[in-house]
Parts: C-alpha cells; structure tokens; sequence
C-alpha cells in the first residue's frame, strides 16, 4: 500500500505532565534574559503570574506583563501587545491562559519584526513570514491546542467576522502542557473546552486533509477526551481525568495542525461572533447536526470512532452520544432564542463556505449544504 505524501507541523519542543510548568524559566533563559507574559486577567486571580515572576525570576530572566486579552481577542489587541513587546525590548513570549491568550501572545511573536497592521494579514489572508520572537505557550484549558498549532484566531468586533491569521512564524517555539494548570477550571469552561477538544479531534479524523500520522494524534484524542470529559466536569479535582483532557487536547492539536477541521469550524466562528456565543459551546451544539450533513462522506469514520469509544460501530450511535453529550454540558438550546433568523443565512453562508477550515469537510461544503445546515438548527 502505497502512503501519500504529508507534512507535519508542531512545535518544537512539547514538555508535557504534571509539574512541567517549572520548567518555564529554564526554557525562556534560552532565548535571553527579558520576557513578555501574554495572559487574561484571570490568570492573575489564580496566581499565575506570581508563579511565572518567580520561575524565570530563578532562572535570570526579568519580566513584564501583558494581561489584556479578552474572550475574543480582537486585532487591536495584538497590535496593542506588539507595543507591549517593543516596550519590554522582549526576547521571548511567553503565553499563558487559553485559546485566546495563546493566540494573541503567538500573534505577538509572529508579528514582531513586521511593520503592517495585524489587519492586513486578518483582511488580506497573507501568510505571515519571516523570523518572529519565539514563543512558549502554557494553556490552562483543554481545549483549542493552539500551543501546537500555526494559526492564531481573532476577531474584528466592528465587522462582525472572527477569523485566522496564519503562517509557520505562528507556530510556538515550545509548549509546556502541564495538567495542573487546569485544576481550577470552572466546571462550565471545562465542558466548554473539552467540547472544542473533542470536536477538533473528530474532524481531524474525518478531514479530507487526514494522513497517517494525524490519524492516530486524532483517533486517540477522541478515545481519551470521550472517556474523561464528564469525569473532568463533574470532578474538577481528578487529576487522571485532567490529564487524559490535556493530553487528548495536545493531541488534537497536533491533529488538526496537519489534517485541518471541517464545517463546524468554519460555521462556529460566525455564529459565536454574531450571536454572542462561546466558541467551545458553538462547536458541541453543531457537531450533531453536521455530522448528520456528513453522513453520506464519512460513515466509516464515524462508525470507526463509535466503536473505538465503546459504543455500537455506527454513525449513528456516535452522532446520538455526541448529542447527549453536548446535551448534558450545555451545548444545546434554541437557536431561534439566541437571535439566529433566516435573514441572518446569507451573510453567514458568505463567511463560512469559503472558511479555511470548511474546505476540509468530508462532504463538499456549498451554499446549498450550509443553508440545509442552518435550516435544521432553526427548527431544532
């Protein structure tokens, strides 16, 4: 059997387990002896930052702090981070929090040396090119992968659009995936998460970009995030649970890095932007109804992961988990409630047809698939 050719794409260097966020300093001291900390707010208030002060305090390397990035982080928060940068004579990022402060420190990084307007790569779709600052990323969800991943997503608040940036200057020098990181996770960002995690896993798996490699990061991810997810909810102190979701996550990432997505990626990103709806929560209400989209394309898949899970091997059974699933943590409701409208189709079909990671879907994604898709939420 012939194996068709593929590229991989990752970090650098990967450290992962419980404790091996202490190795920060150490990693950092490497690339110089100041630091720029890209991080939320919350990350202050769960004692982050003091500990980061202290590790690469130990290891030479002098600190500032960057702690504005929002949920959705926006284009003038990567530009206004760049200054942060530029200020801080930084010569390594290190990035700490979620998918959004992974994403805007990685936009940082990527965009030092450049002097165009973060816009111009989100507007223009140019790859980004070119030495950057390196970056280390410390992700405190299970969820998006982004410390392995060549993207960075962000969004334009006054035009409605969230999108990625993308290019190999974005991919992290070094990511430290670190359990313990997650332990204070509220149960309803754990769900939330986990669902993206899982979502990512699954369309890695069923992608038209898959390849051998990216096969196995995806399938195990779904087999460890399946199993530990609920546990991870329900008991936010069970650190196996919370590291099969860290794992699982990482490995969706790595997955998805090479593979790339599908629709639900590429509807989840207008929706959340419009009707004002958290990303991970977007991902486990669609998964159900494109997977019935999919049906046709991807039934061996889908019936290949059911039985991997446990479950009986068919689409179907994995389709009606997944839903009870996402049912359970709260990724369900009325879309109709949240404000979606038939008026709204047109506009949402223009961003999501043409989406990096539509392209990737295993059944074609036309303007007529999406509105059949859009239908079917609207009379959920």
């Amino acid at each position: 059997m012939v194996i068709e050719p593929f590229t991989l794409r990752s970090a650098i260097e990967i450290q992962f387990g419980s404790g091996t966020r202490r190795q920060v300093g150490k990693l950092a001291s490497a690339f110089g002896r100041r630091a720029l900390l890209v991080t939320g707010r919350g990350a202050a208030r769960r004692g982050l930052v003091d500990e980061s002060v202290g590790l690469l305090a130990e290891a030479g390397v002098e600190m500032s702090v960057f702690d504005a990035v929002e949920p959705e982080p926006s284009l003038q928060t990567v530009d206004t981070g760049r200054e942060a940068l530029r200020a801080a004579e930084a010569d390594v990022v290190i990035a700490v929090g979620g998918g959004s402060a992974l994403d805007v420190g990685k936009a940082i990084g990527a965009l030092a040396y450049h002097p165009e307007p973060v816009e111009h790569y989100f507007v223009g779709g140019h790859e980004i090119r070119g030495p950057a600052v390196p970056v280390i990323a410390l992700p405190t969800t299970s969820g998006t992968g982004a410390e392995v991943t060549p993207n960075s997503v962000l969004s334009d608040p006054e035009a409605l659009h969230k999108a990625s940036i993308r290019g190999l200057a974005l991919m992290p020098r070094a990511a430290i995936v670190d359990p313990e990181l997650t332990l204070s996770l509220p149960p309803e960002q754990t769900a939330f998460s986990g669902l993206d995690a899982l979502v990512q896993a699954i369309e890695s798996y069923t992608s038209t970009g898959v390849n051998v490699v990216s096969n196995m990061y995806a399938e195990e991810a779904t087999v460890r995030l399946a199993r530990s997810l609920r546990r991870a909810v329900q008991d936010g102190s069970d650190l196996a649970a919370r590291e099969d979701m860290a794992l699982g996550s990482l490995l969706a990432g790595l997955a998805l890095a090479s593979a790339r997505l599908g629709l639900v990626h590429g509807l989840a990103h207008p929706l959340g932007v419009m009707y004002h709806v958290p990303h991970g929560r977007v991902c486990g209400w669609l998964m159900p109804t494109v997977m019935r989209f999919n049906r046709e394309a991807a039934e061996a898949r889908y019936a290949h992961l059911a039985g991997r899970i446990g479950l009986a091997p068919t689409a179907d059974a994995l389709t009606a988990w997944f839903e009870e699933l996402a049912a359970e943590l709260g990724a369900c409701g009325s879309w109709r409630e949240v404000g979606l409208k038939e008026d709204d189709f047109d506009r949402l079909i223009e961003i999501a047809v043409p989406a990096g990671s539509s392209k990737f879907n295993p059944r074609k994604v036309t303007e007529a698939g999406v509105r059949e898709v859009l239908g079917e939420l609207l009379r959920a």
